[in-house]
């Protein structure tokens, strides 16, 4: 599929990769809007700057520059003063009570920032102690009354922010937010929220509720939905896929990082391709139901978003890649890109190259057939003149025939038609260095195994091992030491290499093993471990075969458990001081047993002790950090008096107090700059300060299920706003206030 540039601009700086957006700004025309370093905002388009024309700023935050970018278009540059960390744009409220014209949300370390570019304005200005990393902005679920929202991710936190900036929507995720977006993953015509976190999660919000996570192997880096239920992930370690629901679909990995994943209708079909923009400038297209690539193009430098607009207000919208910086200094590029049609020879160049490949081979089969067969000639002409010398001297000649026999099939490559390659898998607690989940794989015969190669997600480094003991080690069977990190489910993909010892070829079987969930824990006996003080305990009616078919399904243990037996109804505990795994297994039995509201009390050793200890630390922080931001107030309003008397010093010739005041200039300038990384710091230990007190609000979620966890989640929230720290322990021990 050919695809050509239909239009190009520059733009005056550099741009951050992910912070790229498009709005209506004036309510009618497309404006490209991109983050700079230094916290500048560059607009491109006939909405750029009605607000900075129309009179003078009304907004405390942002400051209009118009700048004329060298050989292009008119640009628009606001000032914000800190590092932008997320930009979006949207309406805000209910299409037909809000304004027409699209806002403008910027995130950075400390706030959010809803701005008003057509009226110059802020619409709204919120602090956010746990940062903003990621904004997406739409309508949620069941979310009525109040209707689009910005959605912002931060440090363990979600926030939905209406247009007057009330916080409507908050809840909790496992670790820090590194993407967002919008899917109708259930199918029920609303959306849920796909949460991409630092923990390799994927996590899917009905409003406040999760209803499914999905573990992947890295950061997941961005986010896109496509159709309907389907959607397309990046992860930090290159990785790009495509699931349908909870349903893979397919999956590549580069060398290179993506940047931005983006749902475009290239052809015009109805259907539209993932489009994928790279660390090193590549842009790919694929069918998204099969990962094939449609259209692949170079740019010279890094790709930082990919958008769809109308720039050339026809009612089109094309395909537009923003790069971070182009070859030309202090310049980048803006490129739309269309479509032209298809291109036969391009088509017929494809099917020239599987022709070559399909013939190299054959080829390659047909020379390895050929060397194989001289190979067992030179051993039979070799073999033969002794056989003939040892039958002419013995009566009994059939030995050696037999021998002779049995000679070259020993160096063939045939095995039996019926070997097998089985696997199994034990926990070895006896296992140096360290205790393991051992995969044994064995055949069915005497044949030996050369080599394994086992591809997992999340277990291996580069997510494949291989296995190839020493010729004088080989045998039928092969153990291969696993160290599960995490607990989830994973299957393994085996390619195991079987011939006969000392073979040169040797015969490829493939085959599947799925790992459970808590493979890393085993069984002991009473007596050998000490019990555990921490609990989890609900009450749980259900039929008892049904509770054993988990057990079985989710733990290796050497004898399943006996299912047999009526209706269960019984108070069910789950005795362990590690508060996250509790909530791994409660969230596990409940979503295999179906449990859609779930109510339980717990208590772990130590917990109110490090609640107090994060309440007062938090409490600790904001106040130097409000006494941190109050002095560095008064001392720039010193550096102003300072300077304005130097200046009149200079004016009147008085070198002395001219030389006075930039001294004293010299050593403010020191001060501030002390402050400031001591603010600095602060800032990051408040940040980690919450984002442990969001965790344990998280686990106390989790150790509930449905309702009783949103209201769990919601009720630790008004705690910790109401700094009541006595609430905050009762609601984790009984789910509520």
């Amino acid at each position: 599929m050919p695809v050509v540039p239909s239009y190009q601009t520059r733009l005056p700086q550099k741009v951050i990769p992910r912070c790229v957006t498009v709005g209506r700004f004036d309510g009618r025309s497309d404006t490209l809007a991109c983050a700079a370093p230094a916290g500048r905002i560059m607009l491109l388009g006939p909405g750029a700057g009605a607000g900075a024309k129309s009179g003078g700023s009304s907004s405390r935050v942002l400051r209009p520059e118009p700048v004329a970018a060298a050989g292009a278009a008119d640009v628009m540059l606001l000032n914000m003063g800190q590092a932008v960390t997320a930009l979006a744009a949207g309406r805000l409220g209910e299409p037909a009570t809000s304004p027409m014209q699209d806002l403008l949300l910027v995130g950075s370390a400390g706030s959010c920032l809803a701005y008003d570019v057509l009226n110059n304005a802020d619409a709204f200005f919120r602090d956010a102690p746990d940062g903003v990393s990621a904004i997406v902005v739409g309508r949620l679920g069941r979310q009525s009354g109040v209707g689009q929202l910005a959605l912002v991710g931060g440090n363990c936190s979600l926030t939905g922010y209406d247009r007057s900036g009330n916080d409507v929507f908050w809840s909790v995720t496992g670790d820090n937010v590194s993407s967002l977006s919008l899917c109708d993953f259930l199918g029920s015509g609303g959306n849920e929220l796909l949460v991409g976190s630092e923990d390799y999660e994927i996590r899917v919000f009905q409003d406040d509720e999760i209803v499914q996570e999905i573990t992947e192997t890295e950061v997941v880096s961005c986010l896109c939905a496509i159709q309907g239920p389907m959607f397309a992930y990046g992860l930090a370690n290159g990785t790009v896929g495509v699931y349908e629901r909870s349903t893979r679909l397919w999956r590549i990995k580069s060398k290179n990082t993506p940047v931005a994943v983006f749902a475009f209708d290239l052809d015009s079909d109805g259907v539209p391709e993932l489009i994928t923009g790279w660390s090193n400038g590549k842009i790919d297209a694929r069918n998204c139901r099969t990962g094939e690539v449609v259209f692949k193009d170079q740019f010279p430098s890094s790709v930082a978003g990919i958008v769809a607009a109308d720039f050339r207000k026809d009612g089109t919208k094309l395909l537009t890649i923003v790069r971070s910086f182009d070859p030309v200094p202090t310049h980048l590029r803006a490129t739309l890109l269309e479509t032209t049609g298809v291109d036969s020879a391009s088509s017929v160049h494809s099917l020239m190259q599987t022709r070559q490949n399909l013939q190299l081979e054959l080829h390659n089969y047909e020379e390895n057939a050929k060397a194989q067969l001289q190979q067992q000639r030179q051993q039979t002409r070799t073999a033969a003149p002794a056989a003939a010398e040892k039958l002419a001297g013995s009566s009994g000649g059939g030995g050696g025939i037999s021998g002779l026999s049995g000679a070259a099939s020993d160096t063939a490559s045939a095995i039996p038609a019926n070997t097998q390659v089985q696997t199994s898998l034990s926990v070895d607690l006896a296992h140096k260095p360290a205790p393991c989940v051992c995969l044994r794989v064995a055949t069915t015969n005497s044949t030996a195994i050369r080599a394994v190669i086992v591809f997992a997600e999340g277990i291996f480094d580069g997510e494949s091992h291989v296995t190839h003991p020493p010729a004088s080690r080989l045998g039928a069977s092969l153990d291969i030491p696993l160290y599960p990190s995490k607990c989830a489910s994973v299957d393994l993909h085996l390619k195991c290499l079987v011939g006969p010892r000392g073979a040169a070829q040797f015969h490829v079987f493939e085959t599947t093993r799925s790992l459970p969930r808590f493979a890393v824990f085993a069984p002991v006996a009473p007596e050998a471990a000490a019990q555990p003080a921490g609990f989890v305990r609900f009450r749980l009616q259900e039929r008892l075969q049904r509770v054993a078919m988990w057990i079985n399904a989710n733990f290796l243990l050497a004898q399943e458990v006996d299912g047999n037996g009526g209706p269960l109804d019984c108070r069910f505990v789950i005795g362990t001081d590690n508060m996250e795994l509790a909530g791994e297994l409660v969230t596990a039995l409940a979503g295999y047993l179906g449990l859609e509201d779930l109510a339980s009390e717990a208590e772990f050793p130590g917990l109110a002790d490090s609640l107090k200890s994060l309440v007062d630390r938090i409490s600790e922080f904001e106040a130097q950090r409000q006494r941190l931001s109050g002095d560095m107030a008064d001392s720039s309003n010193l550096v102003r008096g300072l300077v304005v008397r130097a200046e009149d010093a200079r004016l009147l010739g008085d070198f002395v107090n001219l030389k006075k005041a930039y001294k004293d200039l010299r050593d403010l300038n020191r001060d501030l700059a002390s402050s400031y990384s001591m603010r600095a710091a602060n800032q990051q230990a408040l940040s980690e300060s919450l984002k442990a007190l969001n965790q344990i609000i998280q686990r106390a979620g989790r150790l509930r299920a449905g309702r009783f966890k949103t209201q769990a989640v919601n009720d630790c929230r008004a705690a910790v706003k109401a700094s009541n720290l006595g609430a905050l322990h009762k609601i984790i021990r009984s789910g509520s206030a």
